[in-house]
């Protein structure tokens, strides 16, 4: 899905004491603070979105957000507020997922890249305002029964409330430890071995961590692995060596990666390219090691 480009643009720009950034976007007011804007919940957002994206749901939007992707605003009770820009942004996400096909680390480098910018279509008053009433009109229906609408701020505490609720209850998306065991046909406590000495990583509170696709990989390696007699403490040896592999790649390309623009995108190929020539070396001399047996 590609943006309108008539829509005002908005720019963002890292943010000197946080690891995400900060819009400069419409709305703010001289004095840096955010004004009165129309925002939507993120039952709101999930509705506008579904139309062009089915298979969007609020735990992936609440996922997103555990990973640093957006940063919806909070009220004192933990109430979601998307603004026109993080809807914008969500969007944006989105797509680069569904037509180009790439993961979340490499959308969330592209986002922090310096001079990156995003086009925003304000939120109309009358729309963000349109989905309101339910809090206060004259008679809401609860349980099949009608009853006088609460107070606006008792409303609004309910509301939150119930959000709360549904997301300590609600799990973002993902594997749970169980259904990782299932995808890739190996017992759950392997899964906890895996995870305990590093090679697969969870997220999530404890008691309802989930797992991405990187850890089914990994998972499915171990079981054919296992096939073969070996634990995952013996698979530790991959870890390690791609670890000391991706620290000296990142000495070279960390600088220029984030500069972003044109040099980061060369430093990006170059980095990919060196990591396929790493691993032709490795075959190469595995195959060193066992002449004609590999192929």
């Amino acid at each position: 899905m590609s943006m309108s480009m008539s829509w005002p643009m908005a720019k963002c720009c890292r943010s000197a004491d946080s690891n995400w950034f900060l819009y400069m976007a419409q709305g703010r007011t001289e004095g840096g603070g955010m004004a009165a804007q129309p925002h939507h919940s993120i039952g709101e957002v999930l509705s506008l979105l579904q139309a062009e994206h089915s298979d969007v749901t609020i735990s992936k939007i609440r996922f997103l957000e555990s990973q640093g992707l957006i940063a919806p605003e909070r009220t004192p009770s933990g109430y979601r507020k998307f603004y026109a820009r993080d809807i914008a942004q969500l969007r944006w996400i989105l797509a680069q997922q569904r037509d180009h096909f790439l993961p979340l680390k490499v959308i969330k480098k592209r986002l922090e890249e310096p001079g990156f910018t995003l086009e925003v279509e304000p939120l109309a008053a009358e729309e963000s305002a349109a989905a309101e009433p339910t809090l206060f009109s004259k008679s809401v229906k609860k349980g099949g029964k009608a009853r006088a609408a609460p107070d606006p701020v008792e409303a609004e505490s309910e509301v939150e409330a119930e959000e709360a609720e549904d997301e300590f209850l609600e799990p973002v998306d993902g594997l749970s430890a169980t259904e990782l065991a299932e995808a890739a046909k190996i017992e759950v406590g392997t899964v906890r071995e895996l995870d305990r000495l590093g090679l697969i990583v969870s997220i999530g509170r404890p008691g309802s961590a989930v797992y991405d696709p990187e850890a089914v990989t990994v998972a499915e390696a171990a079981a054919v692995f296992g096939e073969h007699g070996f634990e995952p403490r013996h698979m530790r040896m991959f870890k390690i060596s791609a670890e000391r592999q991706a620290g000296v790649l990142e000495q070279i390309f960390s600088s220029r990666l984030a500069k972003g623009g044109r040099s980061a995108q060369r430093a990006r190929k170059e980095l990919n390219e060196l990591v396929r020539l790493g691993e032709e070396l490795q075959r190469s001399i595995l195959r060193r090691s066992f002449g004609d047996s590999l192929d």
